[in-house]
């Protein structure tokens, strides 16, 4: 939610997502207005703000990231600013401060005059794939509150910065925990932040400069966004809960794989016989790994008692062919993620391949080494290792920014890459053959491929657009890869000419075929609360 300049509006976004997801911006007048629909395209968007008059609505959209206005009268939706994202006006309305992508997905936050002219840097990250994504200017107009996103694509803790630029970044609000929105007390003495330190998202707040965390909200639900009422006594936020469950579609028709806690990231084995899955029951409890034989029902936790991290860019987990071996991440003390090695059968322990850097999305290739990601001197590698944790290399010289998936015979992986100088496309999904040889364009933007288990078929998964739905390309034997158009797919109509196209439903996390697949289904109960402090 987002208040007006007068408070007497509040404008937000309708949909199934509380950081960014498909939806439209909505305005309502308070306390008792019926809410008024502004944009009716569904298109990912996230931060809705209005403008210094109150007479418009500011929001962004993605892919690509742009930032478009829309009258809160009613009229069509414009294009306001490129390559912007979450933009709020500051020095009474004279200047801009947003969120701008340098190069490839490394996003850091600026201050424009209204032209976009005088630009001057108040926030880069360290990392090459690291996001500043929601940037509060506290009400002296001297500190900075940033909302982070680092290296491996994972939402931390919130930054303090100086808004002149100059001095050290000061991590704030809860330790381990994810920080997605924050906002300022009118006399500045307070900073609001939304935060699941503690497993749920409440709203936390603590005394500036530096003073001790405290928790606003708790129970049950969630608290997601922060509007704050001028006088400093009461804020807006989005209050509710959010389940997501794991179904199976088959010939006999749709399944829940479980009815108990949360569901997510399932991947089907070889043999298309059993589904593996990270389940989470209560909000602090651990994300763990289970399996389910899908003829006879039976579920058992692989690995039980060992907290999986997930990561909505990275895969948490993976399984070798024969179902007898399985590699997970998670993450120490220090919130460095390492990769585990594990046993199925329970025979023998886990065991950490020790590393100094984070390391995740991990895949087994076919003489049973591990390739995956590697975080060292801010940027992401390409690099494989033995189970045993010894031969590790860099399967890559230069740098990648996520790694998707890898071609179950071995010779692709599909990696993001930094694209510079494209700016219409900072980054780029590209299969690398890992034998060596020329990369081949898959996708542009936002868009998340993966092998099906038996290697027939690329899943096409359309990555933050849940809109769209998920399709099946079918391999050609002489390359491995789909027949893809040249420059790659850049809109959904690009692979509607590819012969054998299939497709599937919304939100496919792996595929048996088309006659079997799992997907996601969210149940999302959410409303506008308002929220008294002292």
């Amino acid at each position: 939610p987002e208040l007006s300049p007068d408070g007497r509006m509040v404008a937000f976004i309708r949909g199934e997502d509380t950081f960014f997801g498909n939806g439209d911006v909505y305005v309502k007048l308070l306390p008792t207005g019926e809410p008024v629909q502004l944009t009716r395209d569904n298109r990912v968007k996230l931060s809705p703000t209005f403008s210094p008059d109150g007479t418009k609505v500011t929001y962004s959209v993605m892919p690509p990231l742009d930032v478009w206005e829309v009258p809160v009268m009613g009229g069509a939706p414009q294009l306001m600013l490129r390559n912007a994202s979450s933009l709020t006006w500051i020095e009474g309305g004279k200047r801009l401060l947003f969120s701008e992508i340098k190069s490839g997905l490394h996003m850091g936050v600026v201050t424009t005059d209204e032209g976009r002219g005088q630009s001057r840097n108040v926030y880069l990250p360290e990392g090459e794939r690291s996001m500043a994504h929601h940037s509060y200017l506290s009400p002296d107009g001297k500190w900075v509150l940033i909302v982070l996103m680092n290296s491996q694509g994972s939402l931390t803790t919130c930054r303090l910065v100086p808004f002149d630029g100059s001095g050290k970044e000061q991590v704030v609000g809860p330790e381990k925990g994810e920080c997605t929105t924050g906002a300022w007390s009118p006399d500045g003495k307070w900073m609001y932040m939304s935060s699941n330190s503690g497993g749920r998202f409440h709203i936390w707040r603590q005394r500036f400069p530096q003073g001790v965390p405290e928790q606003v909200t708790s129970g049950p639900t969630e608290e997601e966004g922060i509007a704050m009422e001028k006088d400093g006594k009461s804020f807006l936020t989005s209050v509710g809960t959010i389940n997501e469950a794991l179904w199976i579609r088959d010939a006999t028709g749709e399944h829940q794989v479980s009815a108990e806690g949360d569901t997510f990231e399932g991947t089907f084995s070889a043999d298309g016989k059993t589904l593996y899955y990270l389940k989470k029951e209560g909000a602090e409890a651990k994300t763990e790994l289970w399996s389910t034989e899908l003829e006879s029902g039976k579920s058992e936790r692989v690995v039980p008692g060992y907290d999986v991290e997930p990561n909505f860019n990275a895969k948490g987990y993976t399984v070798t062919r024969d179902g007898q071996r399985v590699a997970f991440v998670m993450k120490d003390e220090k919130g460095i993620a390492h990769l585990w090695v594990a046993s199925t059968d329970h025979r023998t322990s886990p065991s950490k391949l020790e590393s100094e850097v984070s390391e995740d999305a991990p895949f087994f290739l076919p003489n049973g080494d591990l390739i995956y990601r590697a975080h060292e001197g801010g940027k992401n590698y390409l690099y494989t290792r033995k189970q045993d944790g010894s031969g590790r290399r860099k399967a890559k010289e230069e740098p990648i920014l996520t790694l998707h998936s890898v071609s179950p015979d071995g010779r692709w992986s599909i990696v993001g890459e930094t694209m510079d100088g494209n700016a219409e496309h900072p980054s780029v999904i590209v299969a690398y053959p890992n034998a060596g040889g020329r990369e081949v364009v898959t996708c542009w933007m936002l868009c998340d491929p993966i092998w099906t288990p038996d290697g027939k078929y690329v899943l096409m998964r359309p990555g933050a657009d849940a809109d769209r739905k998920s399709e099946l390309l079918p391999i050609k034997r002489d390359s491995g890869l789909p027949d893809l158009p040249k420059e790659g797919v850049s809109k959904p109509e690009d692979t509607r000419g590819i012969a054998g196209r299939i497709e599937l439903g919304k939100g496919v996390n792996s595929a048996v075929g088309p006659e079997r697949y799992v997907y996601t289904r969210l149940n999302v109960k959410r409303n506008i609360y308002r929220v008294w402090v002292e």
